[in-house]
């Protein structure tokens, strides 16, 4: 149940017995209650001259006058502190009047009452007590009784003031704690989403948004010891892209940068979820294929062969090597072979173009010849 739904005594779990037992180890018994009851006309025919001396000497002090603040705060504190001190008298002590005085202690807690301030307070309003009773009884052993009796009701309050007190500071630690526990874990989450942020960013290169080197290694060699105990084949596909010096020479580093980003995407979107793809660094990519075969490592090639193509401009110089399922090659022998091959095959593709160039240029020679001696000829 919420703690508004219940009365301050049922919030501090303050019930019949737990008052009983305070009044027994206070000596406050029926003959007390009796003695402040018959003191109560008493005091009423000198309330409203209790209430002013209390306020005179409590507004002299400069702290509680600031406290207090302005005309109508005093005025409703002097009904309060009226029926406050009627209650003392009442002759009826329960519940309702622990209630009342829990609610006092948590009053003067939320509008900044000091303890030393409020026991000072008490010790006032006691003196005062004691000098209107002494001279309204002149029975002296009534009197004292009356005193007495008035003694431990006042020291009664003051432990259901102070419970309060102490509820309230330690709900304000708590909550305080509270704040700090959650402010800690907001804190927590934002170092750890930053770490996860840093340990993602230390493993992808910034440009293609693969992973780095030295990510694919780590992330390379892992798949090789898994395909090697589950025997199962592996390849690996190193490419560079034709022509890059070219591009960064004739259309400047930027567009260079440009052409890298695609092929990165290229080969984010042609390889599988289980593969793993990564910058080796410049213009140069590795592949690590699972559960593929040369055949199945080719098939991929020629799709991302086809597609730098028709995004980018350029074809890819690739090299293919496979192991598995038997024995197996380590990565660093793997990617040796087919780094040699790929730079095979780009020396092919140049002796190929160069022999293109040179059939090309004699059929030019051989026209312009054919040409001349038609011309001669009329």
């Amino acid at each position: 149940m919420e703690s508004i739904k219940l009365s301050l005594a049922d919030q501090m779990q303050l019930d019949d017995m737990e008052i009983d037992r305070r009044k027994e180890l206070l000596g406050f018994t029926h003959s007390d209650v009796e003695a402040l009851a018959r003191a109560k006309p008493l005091i009423l025919e000198e309330l409203d001259e209790i209430v002013e001396e209390f306020y005179s000497k409590q507004t002299a002090i400069d702290e509680i006058a600031l406290i207090i603040g302005d005309l109508e705060t005093l005025r409703r504190l002097r009904a309060a502190q009226s029926a406050y001190i009627a209650d003392l008298f009442s002759g009826y002590y329960d519940i309702e009047y622990v209630n009342n005085r829990l609610r006092i202690g948590l009053v003067h807690k939320r509008i900044g009452v000091e303890p030393k301030y409020y026991l000072s307070a008490i010790k006032v309003l006691k003196d005062i007590l004691r000098r209107v009773l002494k001279d309204k009884i002149p029975d002296r052993e009534a009197g004292a009784a009356t005193l007495e009796a008035l003694d431990k009701l006042l020291i009664l309050d003051t432990e259901f003031v102070f419970d309060t007190y102490i509820r309230s500071m330690l709900s304000e630690i708590e909550a305080a704690k509270d704040k700090a526990l959650r402010y800690a874990r907001v804190l927590e989450d934002k170092v750890a989403e930053r770490t996860q942020e840093l340990a993602r960013l230390s493993r992808v290169d910034a440009l293609t948004g693969l992973l780095n080197k030295r990510a694919f290694m780590e992330e390379a060699r892992l798949q090789i010891a898994r395909s090697k105990r589950a025997c199962t084949v592996v390849s690996v596909i190193y490419l560079d892209v034709d022509g890059f010096k070219e591009i960064n020479d004739t259309q400047g580093h930027y567009n260079g940068d440009r052409a890298l980003q695609s092929i990165g995407a290229v080969l984010a979107d042609v390889i599988r979820e289980t593969d793993i793809a990564g910058r080796y660094g410049g213009d140069e990519f590795c592949v690590i294929l699972p559960s593929t075969d040369h055949v199945g490592a080719e098939k991929l090639a020629e799709r991302l062969n086809r597609k730098a193509k028709e995004t980018v401009g350029a074809s890819l110089s690739v090299g293919i090597v496979s192991t598995g399922p038997d024995t197996h090659d380590t990565l660093d022998e793997l990617i040796q072979r087919a780094d040699g091959l790929m730079y095979a095959a780009k020396a092919a593709r140049r002796a190929d173009r160069r022999v293109r160039d040179a059939v090309a240029e004699e059929s030019g020679k051989v026209v312009e010849l054919s040409g001349t001696c038609a011309a001669s000829a009329q």
